[in-house]
């Protein structure tokens, strides 16, 4: 009978894996495949090359899955050196590239819209872009990038569309958490426990609301490394020790509240070379401010990359359609360096885009479930009380 032939794939599979095992000494084999007696031994040799061999398998897998990701890192840092020179050639070149390696729904839909707004050579968001990369740190940019645009809606969003089909529930994109600082004391395993749950979903952006001490939840972020958060604080909490412990976070966007204290707190985190946004809570009467550009032309001179508007649940429906046409109208209009989004809608139309539904899910600083539709301050729906799979279970469901 003739010799099977394996096929290239299969053959340089094998090589790689030979070259791991022989890189490896002898001794070393026990950390991965301890064995109880017969040191030396013919048998002992073969079981712990056997072993190191479905080891050094599944590191290659793992290697597999991630090299997009490599590759998403190292083009973002190869470009973002070339893109002060050139911040316009640069950046419809990433754009490119992004749409010609693009594999969700989601990216694709976002890299075709940027690709066509960006062929307006006079767009401000060239000049956001060199802003960006002018004064922020590019470990941040690089980081927060990646794990927002791939770990989040590549990665995550393929985990979130298998658990919805499996499970039948709606599972949300990213996650409002408006933190208990006393919860966080009494427990302090607690919300890095939520996270943990929703990363298991496939959930890798976090919106952290914090009205406490700020520098509480770093430990938390920095341990989700590979998940993007944005941390919305007020200006008085952006304090000297804070920045301190921002120095080696690269994984977070600070957001700041719009008031008195907005313009000192985004000169201090500018001055750091941190990544942030000005945010807002609008209420009916705001309407008028906001519509008429006076509330974006006051936060332009912070430089923020990003400017948020919060609806209020007194608003009516009809005040959050006008002020989301707006935003949509700011977008499209490319007259200003900073992209201005609406949390509640622009949320949802994500959601809908990577898992064909629209959730929007949080939770209060009691723990009561927070939706697009409103509070539900019920104990079933308490995150303090019952796990975050178990909720959305019940209340978003497909």
């Amino acid at each position: 009978m003739p010799l099977a032939v394996p096929c290239r794939k299969s053959w340089d599979r094998q090589c790689r894996l030979e070259k791991f095992i022989k890189t490896l000494p002898f001794w070393t084999l026990n950390r991965f495949c301890p064995f109880p007696s017969g040191k030396g031994s013919a048998i002992l040799i073969l079981y712990k090359i056997l072993c190191v061999h479905r080891l050094a398998g599944k590191v290659l897998q793992h290697m597999k899955k991630d090299m997009t990701k490599v590759l998403v890192e190292s083009t973002v840092r190869r470009t973002l050196k070339n893109i002060q020179e050139s911040p316009e050639r640069a950046t419809r070149n990433l754009i490119d590239l992004g749409l010609e390696f693009s594999d969700g729904r989601f990216q694709t839909r976002l890299f075709r819209q940027a690709q066509r707004m960006l062929q307006n050579q006079k767009s401000a968001y060239y000049d956001l872009v060199k802003n960006i990369v002018t004064t922020v740190d590019h470990d941040i940019i690089t980081t927060f990038g990646v794990n927002l645009g791939y770990n989040s809606c590549t990665k995550g969003a393929r985990r979130i569309r298998e658990i919805e089909a499996e499970k039948g529930f709606n599972v949300p994109w990213a996650l409002n958490l408006l933190i208990n600082e006393e919860k966080m004391e009494t427990e302090p395993e607690f919300y890095p426990s939520v996270l943990h749950q929703g990363q298991a979903l496939g959930i890798h952006t976090y919106l952290l609301f914090v009205t406490g001490c700020a520098e509480k939840v770093i430990p938390m972020i920095k341990k989700k490394s590979d998940c993007a958060f944005i941390l919305f604080l007020q200006g008085h909490q952006i304090s000297s020790s804070f920045l301190k412990s921002m120095e080696t976070v690269k994984n977070v966007m600070i957001s700041i509240y719009a008031d008195k204290d907005t313009p000192d707190a985004c000169q201090k985190l500018r001055q750091a070379r941190l990544l942030y946004a000005v945010h807002y809570r609008y209420m009916e009467q705001d309407k008028e401010n906001i519509i008429n550009g006076e509330w974006l032309k006051a936060v332009l001179p912070m430089y923020p990359a990003f400017a948020f508007l919060r609806v209020d649940f007194s608003c009516t429906l009809q005040t959050q359609n006008e002020i989301y046409q707006y935003v949509m109208d700011v977008r499209d209009n490319q007259q200003y360096p900073l992209i201005l989004m609406d949390i509640k809608q622009d949320t949802l139309i994500i959601d809908k885009v990577i898992s064909d539904g629209e959730c929007l899910v949080g939770f209060d600083a009691d723990g009561s479930l927070r939706t697009h539709e409103g509070f539900q301050r019920d104990d079933r729906y308490n995150i303090f009380q019952h796990p975050l799979e178990e909720i959305l279970q019940e209340t978003v469901k497909k």
